[in-house]
């Protein structure tokens, strides 16, 4: 049982980081990336709007902490959460540190990992566990769409609620849609970031058509995922094998795209065009500058959105569908995109519009304060005023 008494709640956040990696510059990228990126630096985009939404006392829990110091540090745990509902995971782990730790939840941004939005989903007893047990510890568990809330049912689990993603909520304005749109039908961009992709064959064709407009238009490559991409990014060739280069050299080079060939040339390419971020709001203060953000990442994608620029999301699987959908980020199919012509098409396909994305935040986000509110969490004065705002829009 949950309770709800009117005290300053201490409010644990479990995993990876808040938001930001100090000192990332003398870590290895092997710490840097796995040990507080979580294997995806788009995870900090999350983490980063979760942490800056609680007004309440914060403390960083890594799921290796001793159970019974949680307990006396916090009174509840808050989990940011991305595709653990996925049948390519083993969650037992965690459904061992919740069940021990046994306080009260809040779960925001879980997401379910599948092919399609028509895939049925088997998971594995470990992460069914999981679920159960922070379904069994929270008021309403916050999930990023229908289709993750069909398969919790199909468990048991009914106690959810479409939120979306945190991320949805880090720019205060509650405009924002509206400012995008203009941005969208204003001139032809100039500058373009392009977000990496996995390295999948079934996207071979999709990432070299996007590095062939990244060039075109002054671009850059953002890459999110995996470590020696990160590697490269940080110029520090030294940590990356001779095989994993040759994959990549392999997986993006084109006989059309003859500034990738040879070897040496693609190497100074990726120095040259390559970023990577640690700080989510550095990440965010350098996408301002841009026009438009393109590709297959969602939290790259998102937080291209929440700077203020136009972005376009390239799903290929349920997970960046089902988000793309719920949050009402411009996006299209891997299909769509390899049969437009040019970026005025891609533009023209998406087709946004910035009320239609502005009322359906504020819906959302109407449902994500409540989480916080039945939780006993305070939030912050920018999430309320945006919430304020947002309710007004709700009512017209």
């Amino acid at each position: 049982m949950i309770d709800n008494q009117q005290k300053a709640l201490r409010v644990g956040i479990v995993g990876g980081t808040l938001g930001c990696i100090h000192n990332s510059f003398t870590m290895s990228t092997e710490k840097v990336f796995m040990d507080a990126a979580g294997n995806n630096t788009g995870n900090l985009a999350f983490r980063y709007a979760i942490t800056n939404h609680i007004a309440s006392e914060k403390i960083h829990i890594p799921w290796s902490s001793d159970p019974s110091w949680v307990r006396e540090v916090c009174d509840l745990l808050v989990l940011p959460s991305s595709n653990q509902v996925n049948p390519g995971v083993d969650l037992a782990n965690r459904a061992n540190f919740v069940e021990a730790v046994d306080l009260p939840c809040l779960v925001l941004g879980l997401g379910a990992q599948a092919p399609s939005l028509k895939s049925q989903v088997k998971l594995q007893e470990g992460t069914i566990r999981y679920l159960k047990s922070i379904a069994e510890r929270s008021h309403r568990i916050g999930v990023r769409g229908e289709y993750t809330i069909d398969i919790l049912a199909r468990l048991g689990i009914e106690n959810t609620v479409v939120i979306g993603c945190p991320s949805n909520f880090i720019n205060p304005l509650p405009t924002l849609g509206e400012v995008i749109e203009k941005k969208f039908h204003s001139v032809e961009p100039q500058r373009l970031v392009v977000t990496a992709g996995e390295i999948a064959a079934s996207l071979k064709h999709v990432e070299r058509k996007l590095i062939g407009w990244m060039r075109k238009y002054n671009g850059v490559y953002v890459c999110q995922a995996p470590q020696y991409f990160v590697s490269l990014a940080r110029n520090r060739e030294d940590e990356v094998s001779q095989e994993q280069l040759t994959k990549l050299h392999e997986y993006l080079q084109h006989r059309a795209l003859r500034y990738l060939q040879p070897r040496s040339k693609f190497v100074n390419f990726l120095k040259q065009h390559l970023r990577v971020f640690f700080q989510a709001d550095a990440w965010l203060e350098f996408l301002s500058t841009f026009d438009l953000s393109i590709g297959t990442r969602l939290h790259g994608n998102s937080l291209a959105i929440q700077s203020s620029i136009p972005a376009i999301c390239i799903y290929h699987d349920s997970r960046t569908k089902e988000l793309c959908g719920t949050l009402g980020i411009p996006h299209m199919s891997t299909n769509q995109f390899l049969a437009v012509r040019n970026i005025s098409e891609a533009i023209e396909l998406v087709s946004f519009d910035g009320k239609v994305f502005d009322r359906n935040r504020a819906k959302l986000l109407h449902e994500y304060k409540n989480l916080f509110l039945k939780s006993g969490i305070a939030i912050s004065d920018r999430l309320e005023s945006l919430a304020r705002s947002g309710a007004v829009q709700i009512s017209v």
